[in-house]
Order: structure tokens, then C-alpha cells, then sequence
């Protein structure tokens, strides 16, 4: 009998991991990403799919590369650089902290998931090869354009999809393919050196 009081209070005092914790736990493991990417836009009854490759080195810095738009959009931890280059145009922004709000930088890692969303395990997409998790901003100041972000892991705790929907209804949607992590990135890939004859817009 004194046996199974103690394993009782054992198994009363398990402490489980919350939702938010396990996220943030699973982005930790990988200080660094390289993935390729196919992202689909849908708005209302338009679709588009693009394609390129991102980078990610926590805290802050990421680039993602848009292939077939010929777009690139660069932190450096400081600065957002955001390059057309059909337009011969870059915007030029801070990473302010409505910026590292965005769905983005949830990857990137500036702030603590826990204090900015609420975080829960989405049982519906969830499936035994992959788990996802839905996170909504706290607070209509902290949502950055966005309403909800969803994220899948595989097996390994490697991201493999995201979706979100803005504060329009529009669905973004992210596949993740060939996934790389904790390997090492060149410093000069979050390095954005302006081309010359390139018009610079700063915000």
C-alpha cells in the first residue's frame, strides 16, 4: 500500500511541458536552417506559388531568396533589406520590435514565444509524422498583420510546413524541402551590400 501512495504522488507531481515550450524548444535545437521553399499565396480565388530558398541564423538574422520574382529579403539583426530587383528598388527597414512579431522572426528567434503568443497543439493537423502547432498573438498590437501562424515538425523536430492568415483572410501557405540544421552558414549570406544604380527607400 505505501508503494502505491508513493507512486501515486510520483505521477501526481509529473509536470508536463506546456505547448509553447515545446516550440520554443524545437526552434532552439536548430540555431541554424537552410531549407528550399514553395510558398502559395491564396487570396480569394487567386493562387500563386513561388519557389526559392531561405537561411536562418538565430537571433535575427535570416535571407530569403525568391527565385523566379527575383526578390531577396535579408536581416542582418539590425536591418531588414528588402531587394527587387526588377524594380531596381530596396526598402531598407529596422528590426524594430513590430518586426520581430512577424511569422518570420518567430523562426529567427528574437523574442520569447510565450510572452508575445498564445500557443496550442493543433489536433487536427497533427498526424504521428508530424505535429503542428497553432499561435495566435496575445494582443492586437503584436499580430503584425497577421491572425494565426501554424507550424509542422516532422519526426525529428525539423520544420516542414507553416501556414498563416493575415488580418485580410489571405492564406500563406510554406513547404519546407531539404531542411538543414546546425550547420554552418557564411556570415557575408546575412550581409546586403546595395548594387549600384539601385534606388533606396528607408522606413
Amino acid at each position: 500500500m505505501k508503494k502505491i501512495l508513493i507512486c501515486l504522488a510520483l505521477i501526481s507531481g509529473v509536470v508536463y511541458a506546456a505547448p509553447s515550450d515545446d516550440l520554443e524548444n524545437y526552434l532552439s535545437q536548430a540555431q541554424t536552417i537552410k531549407a528550399d521553399f514553395t510558398q502559395t499565396v491564396i487570396s480569394g480565388k487567386t493562387k500563386r506559388v513561388t519557389q526559392g530558398t531561405m537561411e536562418i541564423s538565430r537571433p535575427n538574422k535570416f535571407r530569403w531568396n525568391y527565385i523566379k520574382d527575383q526578390q531577396l529579403i535579408i536581416s542582418n539583426a539590425k536591418n531588414i533589406y528588402i531587394y527587387d530587383q526588377p524594380l531596381q528598388q530596396v526598402t531598407v527597414k529596422k528590426l524594430s520590435s513590430a518586426v520581430d512579431k512577424s511569422p518570420a522572426a518567430l523562426l529567427a528567434g528574437g523574442n520569447s514565444i510565450s510572452k508575445l503568443y498564445d500557443v496550442k497543439i493543433n489536433t487536427e493537423l497533427s498526424k504521428p509524422s508530424q505535429e503542428w502547432f497553432t499561435i495566435t498573438p496575445k494582443s492586437a498590437g503584436d499580430n503584425n498583420g497577421f491572425q494565426t501562424v501554424q507550424m509542422g515538425f516532422d519526426t525529428s523536430h525539423k520544420l516542414s510546413q507553416m501556414k498563416f492568415i493575415d488580418t485580410f483572410g489571405n492564406q500563406t501557405d510554406l513547404l519546407f524541402t531539404n531542411v538543414q540544421t546546425g550547420i554552418s552558414l557564411p556570415a557575408s549570406d546575412f550581409v546586403f551590400n546595395v548594387p549600384t544604380g539601385v534606388d533606396v527607400l528607408e522606413q
